[in-house]
């Protein structure tokens, strides 16, 4: 039996309900997605866009005690999942992953706090 090298150098957490908004970088919509899982690296999320490999992102997350927003590029597309690895500083993902652990048990248990649906939703931007 042959056995699949790992690749990541983080553990991945499942995230059932969690949404998350991205832009593209060169584009001014946002996108709400939900994501399937996440590390301290990257995460994979459903897309509802046309995404190519190699697109640098935005993501915002969800969170109410700190804005969290992580710039990552896309390094992997199979079907609609879409796989993302963050390109931040140590310090910024470290805040991440403090705010992540904080506020997703309480997201979990109730996503309407956050504001997140489960319907996927695109919104226009204007660029200031």
């Amino acid at each position: 039996m042959v056995r699949k090298l790992e690749k990541r150098s983080t553990d991945r957490i499942k995230t059932p309900r969690f949404f998350i908004e991205y832009m593209i970088d060169g584009n001014d919509t946002l996108y709400s997605v939900e994501v399937i899982n996440i590390s301290s690296n990257g995460l994979c999320f459903i897309r509802d866009s046309v995404l190519k490999k190699g697109d640098m992102i935005r993501v915002k997350f969800p969170f109410k005690t700190r804005k969290i927003v992580l710039t990552g590029h896309i390094i992997r597309l199979d079907g609609r999942e879409a796989a993302v690895k963050f390109a931040e500083t140590e310090k910024n993902l470290d805040k991440f992953v403090e705010t992540f652990n904080q506020e997703y048990p309480l997201i979990k248990a109730n996503p309407d706090i956050t504001g997140n649906n489960h319907k996927q939703q695109k919104k226009s931007r204007t660029k200031k």
